[in-house]
């Protein structure tokens, strides 16, 4: 069962980890800007969010390839709590086989982002 703590908890800048079979997910409080509707043309206003991030096992985050990352954004509120929480519920049960098959720690290699090409010179 995935556990998501109470609105309060990111409401205090908290964030939360934790993992199901071989997902794991981390929500993170934060703000994001966004056009104010009240405001007129070109004025704009923060917003309080909680950001998902899910992906396999068996590395930390940034050592997972992107392609195998998955973010959603919701509002700092019961309603996005709740609908974080659906979202992780839902991620797991569609892909059940593919949490439960991850490879362990000894069997890869964690993910580095390409080296970038070196300019050629003529």
């Amino acid at each position: 069962m995935i556990f998501v703590p109470l609105l309060h908890y990111f409401k205090c800048k908290n964030s939360y980890s934790g993992s199901e079979a071989g997902m794991r997910y981390l929500l993170t409080p934060g703000k994001r800007t966004v056009p104010d509707p009240e405001g007129g043309e070109g004025t704009e206003k923060e917003e309080d969010i909680l950001t998902v991030d899910i992906w396999p096992d068996p590395w930390a985050l940034d050592q997972t390839d992107p392609a195998l990352r998955r973010r959603e954004v919701f509002p700092l509120s019961d309603a996005g709590r709740a609908a974080a929480a659906q979202c992780m519920k839902e991620a797991f049960e569609a892909e059940p086989e593919r949490w439960k098959n991850t490879p362990s720690i000894l069997d890869c290699e964690p993910w580095a982002p390409p080296a970038p090409e070196e300019e050629k010179t003529e």
